[in-house]
């Protein structure tokens, strides 16, 4: 599987236009004038990276992981020499995490450089909690695109995969908060998002934030009924 994972990855890297969006993200944060406040400067990058930029990053990794090998026929090729689905399943979700790590550490890097050459007196606390909620916008985006990949895997067409990304993007984005208030139910607090979020809010007020424990347990869900499903698909090997 490792060595599956070496070649997508080298496969996937080597395109062009991979780290656009990254790019890009990183560009702004860079000629962006510097906010009024350290304070207000880390919400800004929390924003940026969550809000705006989360769904934005994981559409190339999504297309580049999964839509391109559906659509050349590697996936197939690739379990018809004999390896197995559960770790076809798992390598793709390796691939997106380590796409994903790799694009929230330039996002940061980048952040740590404006902050350094800046007038702004970000500690190396805030610094350092900055670091923190990149990672978390990883684990946010690896669960969103194992939720995609489910649908991918039931239908073998990357339109559905790619609906249920956008839908979960704007999901991680805070659109399930407000709607929490409209329908009085916790449908947010008790969410694979809401429960990260509580668990880095948690880690920011100094306590171990243990509601990232039943958020990985959803994940893993998420994973193992992926694996079921894509086991019981029938495919033209």
């Amino acid at each position: 599987m490792n060595r599956l994972v070496r070649a997508d990855l080298k496969r996937i890297i080597a395109k062009p236009g991979m780290f656009v969006v990254v790019i890009l993200m990183a560009l702004i944060v860079l000629l962006k004038s510097p906010n009024d406040t350290a304070a207000d400067q880390m919400d800004f990058y929390k924003f940026f990276f969550n809000v705006l930029g989360l769904t934005f990053v994981m559409i190339p990794i999504y297309l580049s992981v999964y839509t391109d090998e559906i659509k050349s026929g590697i996936m197939v090729s690739v379990i018809g020499m004999g390896m197995s689905r559960k770790k076809v399943v798992k390598s793709k979700l390796k691939d997106s995490f380590i796409l994903l790590l790799i694009s929230y550490t330039l996002l940061f890097l980048v952040a740590l450089y404006k902050n350094n050459s800046s007038d702004l007196a970000v500690t190396p606390r805030q610094n350092a909690f900055l670091f923190l909620f990149c990672m978390y916008c990883v684990i946010r985006g690896i669960g969103v695109i194992a939720l995609s990949s489910l649908v991918l895997f039931l239908t073998m067409s990357a339109t559905g995969g790619m609906l249920v990304l956008l839908v979960g993007g704007i999901a991680a984005a805070g659109a399930l908060q407000p709607l929490q208030e409209y329908l009085g139910m916790p449908v947010y607090d008790f969410s694979y998002i809401g429960l990260l979020d509580q668990s880095f809010a948690q880690f920011q007020a100094g306590n171990i934030g243990f509601t990232i424990i039943p958020a990985l347990i959803y994940l893993m869900i998420v994973i193992n009924i992926n694996i079921a499903t894509f086991n019981r698909k029938e495919m033209d090997l």
